[in-house]
């Protein structure tokens, strides 16, 4: 897809942000990865979930203070960055996790913003005018106190360089926002936008520098702070002895060392060379414990998708976008592609919201979907599938679906092309292509990706009953009756939508028996999710 515009739309986001560079830095669009296996991923705060495989990561006994964690990360190169707020690649998120802190994170289990540098975020009575007040006693590594300074500093920051993190801002008036105290600012919004919460906490790129920041040498809140860096080799940090959450960071140093692919990860991590490795593919499991390793596997509300555009033949006939739903045995290709640890999708993104959990499971009925392809005149179709290794699952789930459909008498070629390829000429514009989202709230994703202007329409929605509903949903600050619009939002798209969620994917990491402290994560955000590195502890 080539950059629109440069305008804003009427749900407040930059369209000038290209999917792909979305995609590649994760403003809660997805996370570039390395794409060797089939698994990879999308915080966390203090606290974390902690469902593991060989004992776990989440450690027992009381943790200990000291050692250092080695870190084998998937991906790096010369475009490595410490860039807070621009990260491009896993090597990039790892760092700037260690470095720098959001306003809000997303609560690991469920994914609900928590505060974090933020002590309150706080909405007028039509939700026009957000009040941000920075948490007392945070610091960053010069000495210096938070302030509201920072704060709006780092969100002008982010909307001035046209930063990913922008898209999750809404509707937002910087220029308009006022200083209150020295901790307090309240900013309008050009229209109300009641989730600005969840958009704080799943935008893993609004992160809060100080005013003057300087990402050659970069300064932060978080539980690290910043020794050396090689781009494309290894980057080393030390602990924040003044770190606001008191007691952490346990460790005395984190090293970060780039990784070309897989095989070199877990080379490393059985020869003791590192820790701790991240975005495995299910292939990796049964090697790291059979050498007495640990994994952590998070079934992450990322996922990978087939996408249809509802506004092009064939697929502008709801009854063939329901057939080929139907066609898809949703179990077996989460068992062929993630090794069944993936969860099973429905079709509809924002399976964090609780809205979600009403919907049916969706099963495959290869009789209706043939009934449905007959309907419409189309008992022998024939559908070209645009797909590009940019994702988990993104190299396998297309020969698993020609499989299924074919079960179907859906006859489907796949056209495989290089990522640049794929973003230049098919993404957005083709009929049928395959695509990725991270992990977000259900309404954040449809701002993104089905709202009316919405940078990253990949189906072409156009729908003015559906829009009205996502528009008074902005406007309603009450969660429960929020989630009741939410609810019949979703129940549109997955009686008439034009994406096919077959499974959401899992992340994998895997360690030493000595190191404890990570736990499963929703956000599939390595390591230990968003805002959990101050967490991880060395024993044994």
């Amino acid at each position: 897809m080539t950059p629109q515009e440069d305008k804003r739309t009427t749900n407040g986001i930059n369209a000038e942000i290209t999917r792909r560079r979305l995609l590649q830095v994760g403003g809660t669009g997805a996370l570039a990865i390395g794409l060797g296996g089939v698994l990879a991923a999308c915080g966390g705060g203090s606290s974390g979930g902690g469902a593991t495989t060989g004992g776990g990561g989440g450690g027992g006994g009381t943790p200990r203070r000291g050692g250092t964690l080695r870190i084998g990360a998937s991906g790096g190169g010369t475009s490595d960055t410490l860039d807070a707020q621009n990260p491009l690649l896993t090597t990039d998120f790892i760092r700037v996790d260690a470095l720098s802190e959001q306003l809000m994170i997303m609560n690991p289990k469920t994914g609900a913003p928590e505060n974090a540098l933020a002590e309150l975020v706080e909405a007028n009575k039509d939700a026009t005018e957000w009040t941000i007040r920075a948490r007392q006693g945070v610091t960053f590594h010069d000495g210096k106190p938070l302030t509201a300074d920072d704060i709006l500093y780092s969100l002008t920051r982010i909307e001035k360089e046209e930063f990913p993190g922008l898209v999750s801002l809404g509707p937002i008036n910087l220029k308009a926002a006022k200083k209150l105290d020295s901790r307090t600012l309240r900013i309008p919004f050009e229209e109300p936008y009641s989730i600005f919460p969840e958009g704080l906490a799943g935008g893993f790129t609004i992160r809060i520098v100080p005013v003057g920041y300087n990402p050659k040498n970069p300064v932060g809140t978080g539980p690290f702070k910043y020794k050396s860096f090689t781009p494309g080799q290894q980057s080393t940090f030390v602990r924040f002895d003044e770190y606001w959450q008191h007691g952490k960071p346990y460790l005395d140093s984190l090293v970060v060392i780039d990784f070309a692919d897989e095989t070199a990860q877990v080379n490393a991590l059985q020869s003791g060379q590192v820790d701790l490795i991240d975005q495995l593919s299910y292939p990796s499991v049964a090697p790291i414990e059979g050498n007495g390793g640990k994994l952590v596997i998070s079934k992450s509300a990322g996922f990978t998708n087939l996408a249809m555009r509802v506004d092009t033949a064939p697929f502008s006939d709801v009854r063939v976008r329901q057939a080929l739903r139907l066609a898809v045995n949703r179990k077996q290709l989460n068992e062929q592609v993630f090794g069944g640890l993936g969860a099973i999708g429905k079709d509809v993104f924002g399976s964090i919201s609780p809205a979600f959990k009403s919907l049916p499971p969706r099963e495959q009925d290869l009789e209706q979907a043939k009934s449905l392809l007959k309907q419409a005149g189309q008992s022998n179709l024939h559908v070209t599938l645009y797909a590009a290794p940019i994702a988990p699952g993104a190299e396998s789930i297309p020969s698993v679906f020609v499989t299924q459909a074919a079960e179907a008498g859906v006859t489907v070629k796949v056209v495989t092309q290089q990522p640049t390829q794929f973003f230049a000429q098919s993404y957005g514009k083709v009929p049928f292509a395959i695509s990725f989202w991270t992990v977000a709230s259900y309404l954040v994703q449809s701002a993104q990706g089905v709202a009316k202007g919405a940078p990253f329409n990949e189906i072409h929605q156009e729908n003015a009953q559906w829009q009205s509903l996502l528009e008074k949903a902005f406007r309603t600050l009450d969660v429960a009756k929020r989630e009741e619009i939410s609810e019949e939002l979703m129940m549109f798209d997955y009686e008439k939508g034009g994406y096919i969620i077959p499974v959401e994917s899992p992340t994998i990491e895997g360690m030493s028996s000595r190191v404890n402290g990570v736990t499963e994560n929703i956000t599939g955000y390595p390591v230990n999710g968003s805002g959990g590195m101050q967490n991880i502890w060395l024993g044994g």
